[in-house]
């Protein structure tokens, strides 16, 4: 289990395995009629709001990430190049 966590192309593989059964069992809950309905009981199925507020957080945790680190990160170096205690 280790060697799944250190080595980045097993991780991905297992991410990527893990998403590809994820979505296979969606297929398969869709082509058996669990979510053909109208859309105002769409919420009130088994599962749903679990799969929605799951799937809700992933894509706040990811926009975050992609959206807000690049704009917050700096440099290693950023406070030790720029001082501004030199003109004091």
């Amino acid at each position: 289990m280790m060697d799944l966590i250190t080595n980045r192309r097993q991780r991905l593989r297992a991410i990527l395995f893990a998403l590809i059964l994820g979505i296979l069992a969606f297929a398969a809950a869709m082509s058996a009629g669990a979510y053909d309905s109208n859309a105002e009981n769409l919420l009130e199925r088994p599962g749903a709001m679990i799969l929605f507020a799951f799937v809700g957080c992933w894509l706040l945790i990811l926009l975050a990430k992609l959206i807000l680190t690049p704009l917050l990160q700096r440099e290693e170096n950023y406070y030790e190049e720029g001082s501004d205690d030199d003109h004091v």
